[in-house]
């Protein structure tokens, strides 16, 4: 199961609710009562659907999405990225609910606190972003470092941005819990550069990073993204413009011997 279900089952800000919602609901229960086992990609999200299902909890395993070795294509550099600059950048879908105005504002206030930045640093945003293109567009009047493409851009041109840029971006909702593991996350983890998570504190991609991790902020603190675009900033300058993740554990969470493990719970080990 990679999201709720039935869409009743989101949590806030996600107020969808579904025409036969009750029905679905109904339907559902029975499939949890019947399943021997339940998939979820997130700890947090099997919790959540437990919370409506409560059979889920007991037959309910973590299958996080997977970081397979991707073979990293060689494409012709986008005319839009400088290897040499301090390149931030968020890929993906920002849905109603994913509002980059905080980001946007605590990198303006970065550059206006480090004018030496403005010439060699950069913040991305490339996806779909409907809801919130009168906004970015706004900005990018007066902010020449951010550039934007706010329609799909190609897997293999975003897989290999990801593993170019100096840190990758997963913003998330405002609200109280984001129990998604965001498909991107494995790609993000294995291109090893430092992840800015923008989100709740009770949030999947917060517990796997960790409790003390310290490139995380609340979506709107636009002080305390101010802060972790400094920090970023002046690690990247003092170690020749290479700064990596580091997260043998994760890879290892999101690889090929921790499928094994989670599937010999299902099928054994013969």
């Amino acid at each position: 199961m990679h999201d709720p279900y039935p869409f009743v089952c989101y949590p806030p800000p996600y107020d969808w609710k579904d025409p036969g919602h009750k029905q679905k609901q109904v339907f559902f229960k029975s499939v949890s009562e019947h399943a021997k086992f339940s998939g979820f990609p997130s700890m947090l999200l099997k919790d959540w659907m437990g919370g409506y299902f409560p059979n889920f909890i007991k037959t309910g395993i973590i299958i996080p999405h997977q970081s397979f070795e991707e073979e990293l294509i060689s494409i012709e550099k986008p005319n839009y990225f400088d290897a040499a600059k301090f390149n931030l950048l968020h890929a993906g879908n920002l849905m109603k609910q994913r509002n980059p105005e905080g980001l946007i504002k605590g990198y303006k206030l970065f550059l206006e606190n480090n004018p030496e930045a403005k010439e060699n640093s950069q913040l991305l945003l490339l996806g779909n972003a409907d809801y919130h293109k009168e906004v970015i567009n706004k900005y990018t009047v007066d902010l020449p470092q951010l550039y934007v493409q706010l329609t799909s851009v190609p897997f293999s041109e975003v897989y290999w941005l990801q593993n170019q840029v100096s840190v990758n971006i997963i913003l998330e909702a405002n609200s109280e819990i984001s129990p998604f593991l965001p498909g991107k996350f494995p790609h993000c983890v294995a291109a090893n550069k430092p992840i800015l998570l923008l989100g709740p504190k009770h949030s999947e991609t917060k517990r796997l990073l960790g409790a003390h991790y310290e490139y995380w902020a609340e979506v709107d603190n636009v002080k305390a993204i101010l802060v972790i675009f400094e920090k970023l900033y002046k690690e990247w300058l003092i170690s020749s413009k290479t700064v990596r993740l580091n997260r043998p554990d994760l890879e290892n969470y999101l690889g090929k011997a921790h499928l094994k493990e989670q599937l010999e719970k299902v099928f054994g080990n013969d």
